[in-house]
């Protein structure tokens, strides 16, 4: 890799020609430019893996040298390691489009729009699509039109695009989830029909083939509320509520029998820090009394009360749903609910201990459509919270 040059080290300080970087961010302190401009390059590689991702996108316009170095395999796994974790909650203007789409930032607390500029690019883009699940930066869209129901995965941020092949044979099977590899060299999608018995199968990226699992025999009406932790994938099963486990590496189902609060509406699993949190409402004479967070002690097998939103919060938020039901999608410690029919939202970071509104989101859409499988909006928690990445591949 060549060395930047000095140009490329005084233009990084102040690239679009002010002290605002992109996307309304904070200013930025300018660096002492004797100090910046003769650091071993050895030092700056380093520098440069820890930045957020909205400097790296800034900074991918300051010099041909830059960009090439920033997209080099070599930064993009050292960025993957060390950066600060980046999460997306992302919006469409209804659920059977593409466009427009905006997303908000935790934190930079604002809405962005995010045209899906690169997947248009593609033949298939004059085809209707929803987008079903998402993992690792990675969107999995269905197209909608009979009789060719086939899915797509698309990283918007490197432009990657794949189309699947068919599934294999199954009675009205729906997607439960996506996971990406550790090593980020490829990715999983879990489809199932439930039952009297739960038959599923899943595909394999490295493969590029589906391949069908070991049957559960235990009758299960639903999964939803996917969330990975290693080489398992948790759902929860209705009904009675429960909590099963697929794992990915032996491609089997077990029941993880843990006892589940009673008289929970709205459940969905977030992980966190490789720890499991059940997040549901309570209910009292079918009226909605609160909303809570539960971690889930696998060992104990119970779920233990963590969090509990605020009075304050509460009071205002349930004003806004429809029928007492509400949505949640979390990634990395940061919870994000949702109105079904609405566009009010509550964040909650789990690390940081804070609350908070969602400023207004910016699309004039008449019923903007929260990204999660419209077959079960009320139950899913497959809303698609992104954690934006380079180097995974469609």
């Amino acid at each position: 890799m060549d060395s930047f040059g000095v140009c490329d080290r005084e233009n990084v300080l102040n690239p679009s020609g002010s002290n605002s970087s992109a996307y309304g961010a904070p200013a930025v302190k300018i660096l002492d430019p004797n100090i910046w401009i003769h650091l071993p390059d050895h030092i700056l590689y380093h520098i440069l893996s820890f930045l957020p991702f909205w400097s790296v996108l800034q900074l991918l316009g300051v010099s041909r040298n830059w960009r090439k170095y920033l997209k080099s395999n070599k930064f993009l796994v050292n960025w993957s390691k060390n950066s600060p974790l980046e999460v997306l909650f992302f919006m469409l203007a209804d659920g059977w489009s593409l466009q427009p789409t905006a997303a908000y930032c935790p934190s930079l607390n604002k809405w962005l729009l995010v045209p899906l500029s690169g997947f248009s690019c593609n033949k298939e883009a004059s085809h209707n699509f929803h987008l079903v699940t998402a993992a690792g930066g990675l969107l999995c869209m269905e197209e909608v039109e009979w009789p060719n129901r086939s899915l797509v995965v698309f990283n918007p941020l490197n432009k990657s695009y794949r189309k699947l092949p068919p599934m294999l044979d199954m009675r009205s099977p729906y997607i439960v989830g996506m996971t990406v590899n550790t090593d980020k060299s490829g990715y999983k999608i879990l489809v199932a029909q439930d039952g009297q018995s739960l038959v599923s199968q899943h595909y394999d990226s490295i493969s590029n083939s589906w391949k069908m699992n070991t049957i559960f025999y235990t009758k299960i009406a639903m999964l939803v509320g996917m969330a990975s932790i290693k080489e398992f994938l948790f759902c929860l099963s209705f009904w009675p509520l429960g909590l099963i486990a697929y794992n990915n590496e032996e491609a089997s189902w077990c029941d993880m029998q843990v006892k589940m609060p009673p008289s929970v509406t709205s459940p969905h699993l977030i992980h966190n820090n490789g720890e499991l949190f059940l997040v549901g409402g309570l209910e009292k004479c079918c009226q909605l009394t609160s909303i809570k967070i539960w971690k889930v002690d696998l060992y104990l097998k119970e779920c233990i009360e963590f969090e509990e939103m605020p009075d304050c919060l509460f009071s205002s938020f349930s004003e806004t749903l429809h029928e007492e039901h509400f949505s949640c999608m979390g990634e990395a410690g940061v919870i994000c609910f949702h109105g079904s029919l609405t566009l009010s939202m509550v964040v909650y970071d789990m690390n940081r201990n804070r609350w908070w509104w969602v400023p207004p989101c910016p699309m004039k859409s008449a019923q903007p459509y929260c990204l999660s499988n419209p077959r079960y909006s009320f139950f899913n928690s497959l809303g698609l919270a992104i954690k934006p990445c380079f180097i995974v591949n469609a």
